[in-house]
Protein backbone atom coordinates (compact mmCIF):
# COMPACT_ATOMS: atom_id res chain seq x y z
CA UNK A 1 0.00 0.00 0.00
CA UNK A 2 2.82 2.60 0.99
CA UNK A 3 4.17 2.04 -2.13
CA UNK A 4 1.43 2.10 -4.29
CA UNK A 5 0.28 5.78 -3.05
CA UNK A 6 4.10 6.61 -3.10
CA UNK A 7 4.84 5.93 -0.19
CA UNK A 8 2.97 8.78 1.61
CA UNK A 9 -1.04 9.09 2.71
CA UNK A 10 -3.34 11.62 0.91
CA UNK A 11 -4.11 14.63 3.12
CA UNK A 12 -8.02 14.30 3.62
CA UNK A 13 -9.93 17.39 2.62
CA UNK A 14 -13.01 18.74 4.87
CA UNK A 15 -15.87 17.57 2.54
CA UNK A 16 -14.96 14.10 2.29
CA UNK A 17 -12.60 14.24 -0.77
CA UNK A 18 -8.61 13.50 -1.14
CA UNK A 19 -5.98 16.02 -1.81
CA UNK A 20 -3.87 15.96 -5.01
CA UNK A 21 -0.68 16.43 -3.37
CA UNK A 22 1.29 13.86 -0.92
CA UNK A 23 2.81 14.22 2.37
CA UNK A 24 6.63 15.71 2.00
CA UNK A 25 9.29 13.03 1.96
CA UNK A 26 9.83 11.15 4.97
CA UNK A 27 13.21 9.85 5.23
CA UNK A 28 12.99 7.32 8.05
CA UNK A 29 9.72 5.89 6.37
CA UNK A 30 11.57 5.50 2.97
CA UNK A 31 13.86 3.45 5.07
CA UNK A 32 11.38 1.32 6.04
CA UNK A 33 10.00 0.87 3.35
CA UNK A 34 13.29 0.26 1.24
CA UNK A 35 14.30 -2.17 4.26
CA UNK A 36 10.99 -3.68 3.73
CA UNK A 37 11.66 -4.61 0.25
CA UNK A 38 14.95 -5.84 0.48
CA UNK A 39 13.66 -8.38 3.43
CA UNK A 40 10.85 -9.45 0.97
CA UNK A 41 13.53 -9.56 -1.82
CA UNK A 42 17.05 -10.50 -0.05
CA UNK A 43 18.70 -10.73 -4.24
CA UNK A 44 17.88 -7.18 -4.54
CA UNK A 45 20.94 -6.04 -2.14
CA UNK A 46 23.44 -8.35 -3.94
CA UNK A 47 22.01 -7.49 -7.79
CA UNK A 48 22.42 -3.61 -6.90
CA UNK A 49 26.16 -4.18 -5.78
CA UNK A 50 26.99 -6.34 -9.25
CA UNK A 51 25.68 -3.45 -10.88
CA UNK A 52 28.16 -0.63 -8.61
CA UNK A 53 31.14 -3.17 -8.88
CA UNK A 54 31.25 -3.79 -13.06
CA UNK A 55 30.52 0.04 -13.26
CA UNK A 56 33.38 0.78 -10.58
CA UNK A 57 35.25 -1.72 -12.62
CA UNK A 58 34.42 -0.18 -16.31
CA UNK A 59 35.08 2.99 -14.51
CA UNK A 60 38.78 2.15 -13.62
CA UNK A 61 39.82 0.73 -17.18
CA UNK A 62 37.91 3.55 -19.24
CA UNK A 63 39.71 6.26 -16.93
CA UNK A 64 43.30 4.31 -17.38
CA UNK A 65 43.06 3.72 -20.92
CA UNK A 66 42.61 7.70 -21.18
CA UNK A 67 45.50 8.72 -18.82
CA UNK A 68 47.73 6.66 -20.63
CA UNK A 69 46.59 7.51 -24.23
CA UNK A 70 47.01 11.28 -22.81
CA UNK A 71 50.35 10.86 -21.52
CA UNK A 72 52.02 8.89 -24.55
CA UNK A 73 50.23 12.06 -26.55
CA UNK A 74 52.25 14.47 -24.41
CA UNK A 75 55.34 12.84 -24.40
CA UNK A 76 55.34 12.67 -27.98
CA UNK A 77 54.43 16.42 -27.95
CA UNK A 78 57.50 17.67 -25.81
CA UNK A 79 59.44 15.80 -27.91
CA UNK A 80 58.37 17.55 -31.13
CA UNK A 81 58.60 21.06 -29.48
CA UNK A 82 62.21 20.29 -28.32
CA UNK A 83 63.38 19.42 -31.75
CA UNK A 84 61.86 22.54 -33.06
CA UNK A 85 63.56 24.88 -30.67
CA UNK A 86 66.72 22.85 -31.72
CA UNK A 87 65.79 24.03 -35.28
CA UNK A 88 64.88 27.07 -34.43
CA UNK A 89 68.47 27.50 -32.85
CA UNK A 90 70.36 26.29 -35.36
CA UNK A 91 71.87 23.11 -33.59
CA UNK A 92 70.03 20.61 -35.21
CA UNK A 93 69.27 19.44 -38.86
CA UNK A 94 66.61 17.24 -40.02
CA UNK A 95 68.05 14.03 -41.33
CA UNK A 96 67.03 10.74 -41.73
CA UNK A 97 66.55 9.26 -38.16
CA UNK A 98 65.06 12.58 -37.36
CA UNK A 99 62.12 11.47 -40.25
CA UNK A 100 61.91 8.18 -39.06
CA UNK A 101 61.73 9.50 -35.71
CA UNK A 102 58.50 11.66 -36.87
CA UNK A 103 56.74 8.83 -38.56
CA UNK A 104 57.59 6.58 -35.45
CA UNK A 105 55.91 9.56 -33.34
CA UNK A 106 52.90 9.97 -36.10
CA UNK A 107 52.18 6.04 -35.76
CA UNK A 108 52.06 6.40 -32.13
CA UNK A 109 49.51 8.91 -31.67
CA UNK A 110 47.35 7.91 -34.77
CA UNK A 111 44.65 6.14 -32.34
CA UNK A 112 44.66 8.98 -29.87
CA UNK A 113 41.23 10.11 -31.06
CA UNK A 114 40.23 6.41 -30.99
CA UNK A 115 41.18 5.56 -27.39
CA UNK A 116 39.89 8.63 -26.36
CA UNK A 117 36.69 8.45 -27.72
CA UNK A 118 36.11 4.56 -26.97
CA UNK A 119 37.12 5.56 -23.16
CA UNK A 120 34.40 8.14 -22.99
CA UNK A 121 31.91 5.44 -24.01
CA UNK A 122 33.27 3.20 -21.32
CA UNK A 123 32.78 6.09 -18.66
CA UNK A 124 29.30 6.46 -20.06
CA UNK A 125 28.43 2.60 -19.45
CA UNK A 126 30.27 2.93 -16.42
CA UNK A 127 28.43 5.68 -14.56
CA UNK A 128 24.83 3.85 -15.46
CA UNK A 129 25.41 1.35 -13.97
CA UNK A 130 26.71 2.74 -11.07
CA UNK A 131 23.10 4.98 -10.98
CA UNK A 132 20.58 1.73 -12.58
CA UNK A 133 19.98 0.63 -9.07
CA UNK A 134 19.13 4.23 -7.69
CA UNK A 135 16.21 3.89 -10.46
CA UNK A 136 15.18 0.77 -8.62
CA UNK A 137 15.59 2.63 -5.42
CA UNK A 138 13.42 5.09 -5.86
CA UNK A 139 10.52 2.67 -7.47
CA UNK A 140 10.43 0.79 -4.45
CA UNK A 141 10.14 4.09 -2.42
CA UNK A 142 7.62 5.31 -3.82
CA UNK A 143 9.12 8.56 -5.25
CA UNK A 144 7.75 9.42 -8.46
CA UNK A 145 10.99 9.73 -10.83
CA UNK A 146 9.66 9.90 -14.62
CA UNK A 147 11.58 8.07 -17.20
CA UNK A 148 14.21 7.74 -14.41
CA UNK A 149 16.97 5.45 -16.98
CA UNK A 150 16.37 8.46 -19.38
CA UNK A 151 17.84 10.92 -16.83
CA UNK A 152 20.51 8.31 -15.08
CA UNK A 153 21.82 8.17 -19.05
CA UNK A 154 21.86 11.69 -19.65
CA UNK A 155 23.84 12.38 -16.08
CA UNK A 156 26.15 9.65 -16.96
CA UNK A 157 27.11 11.45 -20.23
CA UNK A 158 27.67 14.66 -18.44
CA UNK A 159 29.62 12.60 -16.28
CA UNK A 160 31.38 11.10 -19.34
CA UNK A 161 32.31 14.28 -20.70
CA UNK A 162 33.72 16.14 -17.65
CA UNK A 163 35.42 13.03 -16.47
CA UNK A 164 37.59 12.65 -19.66
CA UNK A 165 38.44 16.95 -20.53
CA UNK A 166 39.45 16.95 -16.50
CA UNK A 167 41.81 13.82 -17.04
CA UNK A 168 43.09 15.60 -19.73
CA UNK A 169 43.49 18.61 -18.64
CA UNK A 170 45.23 17.27 -16.04
CA UNK A 171 47.76 16.00 -18.64
CA UNK A 172 48.19 18.64 -20.53
CA UNK A 173 48.33 21.28 -17.76
CA UNK A 174 52.46 21.24 -18.05
CA UNK A 175 52.72 21.45 -21.75
CA UNK A 176 50.09 23.37 -23.20
CA UNK A 177 48.65 25.62 -20.42
CA UNK A 178 45.87 27.62 -22.62
CA UNK A 179 44.74 24.40 -24.08
CA UNK A 180 44.29 22.80 -20.27
CA UNK A 181 42.68 25.72 -19.33
CA UNK A 182 39.70 25.46 -21.75
CA UNK A 183 39.48 22.34 -21.20
CA UNK A 184 39.20 22.25 -17.58
CA UNK A 185 36.86 25.02 -17.88
CA UNK A 186 34.94 23.00 -19.56
CA UNK A 187 34.82 20.08 -17.16
CA UNK A 188 34.28 22.35 -13.94
CA UNK A 189 31.44 24.66 -15.55
CA UNK A 190 29.91 20.64 -15.96
CA UNK A 191 30.41 19.75 -12.56
CA UNK A 192 28.79 22.97 -11.24
CA UNK A 193 25.91 23.55 -13.38
CA UNK A 194 25.15 20.02 -13.96
CA UNK A 195 23.82 18.87 -10.26
CA UNK A 196 21.77 21.75 -9.95
CA UNK A 197 18.89 19.62 -11.71
CA UNK A 198 17.89 22.50 -14.15
CA UNK A 199 17.67 21.23 -17.63
CA UNK A 200 17.63 24.51 -18.92
CA UNK A 201 20.77 25.11 -17.07
CA UNK A 202 22.77 21.41 -18.48
CA UNK A 203 21.76 22.19 -22.04
CA UNK A 204 23.44 25.90 -22.14
CA UNK A 205 26.61 24.07 -20.81
CA UNK A 206 26.16 21.94 -23.50
CA UNK A 207 25.89 24.33 -26.49
CA UNK A 208 28.66 26.50 -24.88
CA UNK A 209 30.84 23.74 -23.72
CA UNK A 210 30.40 22.22 -27.26
CA UNK A 211 31.16 25.36 -28.94
CA UNK A 212 34.12 26.16 -26.95
CA UNK A 213 35.41 22.86 -28.27
CA UNK A 214 34.85 22.80 -31.48
CA UNK A 215 36.03 26.33 -31.59
CA UNK A 216 39.71 25.85 -29.77
CA UNK A 217 40.67 22.38 -30.91
CA UNK A 218 38.44 21.88 -34.29
CA UNK A 219 37.98 25.07 -36.37
CA UNK A 220 40.73 27.39 -34.57
CA UNK A 221 43.85 25.64 -35.35
CA UNK A 222 42.82 25.23 -39.24
CA UNK A 223 42.60 28.62 -40.10
CA UNK A 224 45.83 30.51 -41.90
CA UNK A 225 46.75 32.89 -39.20
CA UNK A 226 46.84 30.67 -35.61
CA UNK A 227 46.98 32.60 -32.22
CA UNK A 228 49.80 32.26 -30.20
CA UNK A 229 47.28 31.10 -27.17
CA UNK A 230 45.48 28.19 -29.59
CA UNK A 231 47.66 25.28 -29.10
CA UNK A 232 47.79 22.19 -30.37
CA UNK A 233 47.29 18.96 -27.96
CA UNK A 234 47.65 16.45 -31.48
CA UNK A 235 45.17 14.86 -33.34
CA UNK A 236 41.74 14.82 -31.71
CA UNK A 237 39.11 14.16 -34.23
CA UNK A 238 38.84 11.07 -35.03
CA UNK A 239 37.06 9.76 -38.77
CA UNK A 240 33.79 8.02 -39.45
CA UNK A 241 35.48 5.76 -42.54
CA UNK A 242 36.27 1.65 -41.34
CA UNK A 243 39.51 1.99 -43.25
CA UNK A 244 40.92 5.14 -41.01
CA UNK A 245 39.97 2.82 -38.17
CA UNK A 246 42.02 -0.07 -39.39
CA UNK A 247 45.25 2.27 -40.30
CA UNK A 248 45.19 3.81 -36.43
CA UNK A 249 45.15 0.44 -35.48
CA UNK A 250 47.92 -0.92 -37.58
CA UNK A 251 50.03 2.31 -37.16
CA UNK A 252 49.29 2.05 -33.07
CA UNK A 253 50.02 -1.53 -32.90
CA UNK A 254 53.65 -1.34 -34.90
CA UNK A 255 54.70 1.83 -32.54
CA UNK A 256 53.85 0.02 -29.50
CA UNK A 257 55.99 -3.47 -30.69
CA UNK A 258 58.71 -0.76 -31.70
CA UNK A 259 58.75 0.71 -28.16
CA UNK A 260 58.06 -2.35 -26.64
CA UNK A 261 61.25 -3.92 -28.91
CA UNK A 262 63.29 -1.01 -27.62
CA UNK A 263 62.64 -1.48 -23.86
CA UNK A 264 63.01 -5.16 -23.86
CA UNK A 265 66.41 -4.97 -25.89
CA UNK A 266 68.69 -5.43 -22.16
CA UNK A 267 66.64 -8.48 -21.72
CA UNK A 268 67.83 -12.46 -23.30
CA UNK A 269 65.65 -13.86 -25.46
CA UNK A 270 62.70 -11.11 -25.67
CA UNK A 271 63.84 -8.71 -28.52
CA UNK A 272 63.24 -12.39 -30.87
CA UNK A 273 60.14 -12.64 -29.07
CA UNK A 274 58.94 -9.57 -30.26
CA UNK A 275 60.72 -8.69 -33.47
CA UNK A 276 58.67 -12.41 -34.18
CA UNK A 277 55.54 -10.72 -33.18
CA UNK A 278 56.10 -7.95 -35.56
CA UNK A 279 57.04 -9.66 -38.38
CA UNK A 280 53.60 -11.64 -37.92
Amino acid sequence: ALKATGGHAPHKLADGGEEVGVKPFNPREAAATLQAWMVAHPDFAGSALVWILVGLLLLVVGLIVLTFSEVRVVLVVRDQDFRTDMSAGGYMDTTEKVAELEQREQDTVAARPYLTAGSMIVQFVACICILKPLCDVLDIIGIPSGNCFLTVAFGSFVCAVTMTTFVMALCWSCTRGWAALVLLLIAVSGDLLCPTGSPFLVVIWLCFSGAAFFYYFLWLPEQQEVPDWCQSIGPIKPSMDPVEWHKAAQSATKAGLADLKDASASIPGMKSIVGTAEGG
